[in-house]
């Protein structure tokens, strides 16, 4: 018999990790693939890259074997060759953004424990983030990802903005083009 219970758990952690975790993280490598490429990007094609590359986020990371660390590369690559040809970024800036972006994970994320762990202490954090195994505990570590996440999309929104504003000003002084995504 199906444990109803059980599978809406299992829901709930797929919906809660795949938005605040997986979404949010590839919002933040599209807006600065746009940025790099000084695109304009529009809420489709923001939306739809996201989709992309957080089921392939999701995708990378759930296959067995492979070493924590591994599977970044692997996105990094994979992220780099779908933007350039499904969603045509030019490679040099994409390859950066994606870089970038992956880098300002690993702070975020550093920034993040450092505070969580002065705040909660080590003990409580580690039996909330690290040693979680249960549906309700993995929930809580999806949840307490969102500040890693609200500051990538923070940061790279800024650097969006700065690289659109500087092309506009560039367009008006006849130096570049600007392109629509």
């Amino acid at each position: 018999m199906i444990d109803w219970n059980l599978t809406g758990q299992y829901a709930a952690l797929f919906l809660i990790d795949g938005i605040t975790g997986y979404f949010l993280q590839s919002m933040g490598c599209v807006l600065a693939i746009h940025a790099f490429n000084k695109k304009q990007i529009t809420a489709r094609t923001l939306v739809s890259m996201a989709v992309v590359f957080a089921a392939v986020s999701f995708a990378i990371r759930s296959i067995p074997n492979i070493n924590f660390g591994y599977h970044t590369i692997l996105i990094i690559i994979v992220y780099a060759i779908l933007s350039c040809t499904l969603f045509k970024t030019a490679i040099y800036p994409t390859v950066l953004a994606v870089l970038l972006t992956t880098v300002s994970i690993l702070f975020f994320e550093a920034l993040t424990f450092a505070i969580f762990t002065a705040i909660l202490g080590s003990g409580k954090f580690n039996k909330l983030f690290i040693n979680a195994r249960t549906i309700v505990e993995l929930i809580r570590k999806a949840l307490l990802g969102i500040p890693t996440n609200i500051l990538l999309i923070t940061e790279m929104l800024i650097i969006y903005n700065y690289f659109f504003k500087k092309s506009e000003e560039d367009d008006l002084s006849g130096k570049t083009g600007e392109r629509v995504s």
